[in-house]
Formats: C-alpha cells, sequence, structure tokens
C-alpha cells in the first residue's frame, strides 16, 4: 500500500530541494551588505506626522531582506538534516516575504517590493509543478528565475542606495 502522506510530501520536499540549492544565490546577494542612505543620496523622502521616511522604510525592508535571504540559504542546510523542518522554514520565508509591504508606504519602494514578491511567488510555482510533472528542464526555468529575482533585489538595494 502507498503511503500518500509520504507521496505528497515528496513533490514538496524536492521542491525545496530545487528551491534550496537555487537559492544559495539568493543569499549570497541578499547577505551582501546594502549601503544605507544618506541624506544626500537617498531617494525623495516621503513623510508625514508619524510616518517614516523614504530611506527609513529603505533600512527596514533591506534588514528584511536580508534576514529572509539569510534563512533561505539555511533552508539548503537544513534539508538533508531535516527536510520538515526545512519545509517549515520555507514556509516562513514565504510568509515573510509575502509580509515585506506591510510598514511600507512609499509607492515606489512598494513597486519594487510587488516585483521580488511575483518573483518570489513564480519560483515556488515553478518548482513545485516542473517536479510535481517529473520535468527535468525546470532546473533550468527555476535557476532562470533565481536570477530574475536577483536583479529584483538588486534593483531594490540600488533604489534604497539613492543609484537607481
Amino acid at each position: 500500500m502507498i503511503d500518500t502522506r509520504t507521496r505528497s510530501r515528496a513533490p514538496r520536499t524536492a521542491a525545496a530541494a530545487l528551491l534550496a540549492a537555487a537559492a544559495l544565490l539568493l543569499a549570497g546577494c541578499g547577505s551582501a551588505p546594502a549601503p544605507a542612505p544618506t541624506a544626500s543620496q537617498a531617494p525623495a523622502e516621503s513623510g508625514g506626522a508619524g510616518e517614516q521616511s523614504q530611506a527609513q522604510q529603505c533600512a527596514q525592508v533591506m534588514a528584511d531582506v536580508q534576514a529572509i535571504a539569510t534563512d533561505v540559504g539555511r533552508v539548503g542546510e537544513l534539508l538533508a538534516a531535516n527536510p520538515l523542518q526545512a519545509l517549515a522554514l520555507l514556509a516562513d520565508v514565504s510568509g515573510r516575504v509575502g509580509d515585506l509591504q506591510t510598514s511600507v508606504s512609499d509607492p515606489a519602494l512598494l513597486e519594487r517590493i510587488g516585483e521580488i514578491q511575483a518573483g518570489w511567488e513564480a519560483l515556488l510555482a515553478e518548482a513545485e509543478s516542473s517536479l510535481a510533472a517529473g520535468d527535468p528542464a525546470g532546473v533550468e526555468r527555476v535557476t532562470a528565475g533565481v536570477t530574475e529575482l536577483l536583479e529584483q533585489v538588486s534593483s531594490l538595494q540600488e533604489f534604497c542606495a539613492g543609484t537607481a
């Protein structure tokens, strides 16, 4: 008799493995220190009573992105030792990626965060569908998705540094 619990976990575990391997690239990019914007180089500040400036919002988002990148790297480390813990961490990371915009009001920053969120969701969907279908070309598509996600994170870093 086939254990359906094990069978349904296999694609998710494999998706996590595929993402973890590809995400090591993301962790390397995201862990690079993001230059903190200064008053002279920060993008235009938005400000209202009690509202954070764009530079402050950028600093918080970049700190969140760096923490997410660190945990994405940990997914790869955990995968061999404890796949269930790796999947739980991957779910946590996905939730945190989805919540990046919660303390942001700046429209330009929200746009960049939206691109990162869409890229992450597309990456997860591609990994799961490719593995569920047994599609070996999925690795190439996931790698391309990681590259695109890295470009989006770099764009966010440049924007927050005032160089975009």
